[in-house]
């Protein structure tokens, strides 16, 4: 799946809005129940932690929705992490999709604003890498 997104800055503010997905996948090739959670890593710190409303029975979810970063020095080593969650039906449990993750100091430095479709990786991948998808000319 992809995730389309947007990352700018206001001075120590990342401001991340979460447009859509497409070509989302639960178990058995279903649609899913789907939900972007963000936070910054490594921290467990619940307050660093912010998620989208959780759109049903969509394989290309709609989100639209803005959430405000505040960086503090110590987040500036640390890695802005973006989930996409399937929410099982029948449980109270969710799968992962997929994630995508940016360097926060990298983004504070940014001259432009970060923009567009990004491929959804595995975890251990997504961890420490993202990926744009390639704009066809």
């Amino acid at each position: 799946g992809q995730l389309k997104l947007s990352i700018e800055v206001q001075g120590r503010i990342l401001v991340l809005h979460i447009m859509e997905a497409k070509g989302l996948m639960g178990k058995e090739y279903r649609t899913c129940d789907s939900y972007v959670k963000m936070s910054i890593v490594p921290d467990a710190d619940w307050k660093c932690r912010q998620k989208t409303k959780t759109v049903p029975d969509s394989k290309n979810p709609v989100f639209h929705e803005h959430f405000l970063f505040l960086v503090q020095e110590e987040h500036e080593q640390k890695r802005l992490l973006v989930t996409v969650w399937n929410r099982e039906r029948n449980s109270r449990q969710s799968e992962l999709i997929g994630c995508m993750s940016f360097g926060v100091k990298s983004l504070l430095t940014l001259d432009k604003e970060i923009s567009g479709w990004y491929y959804l990786l595995g975890e251990d991948l997504g961890r420490t890498k993202h990926l744009k998808v390639a704009t066809r000319r």
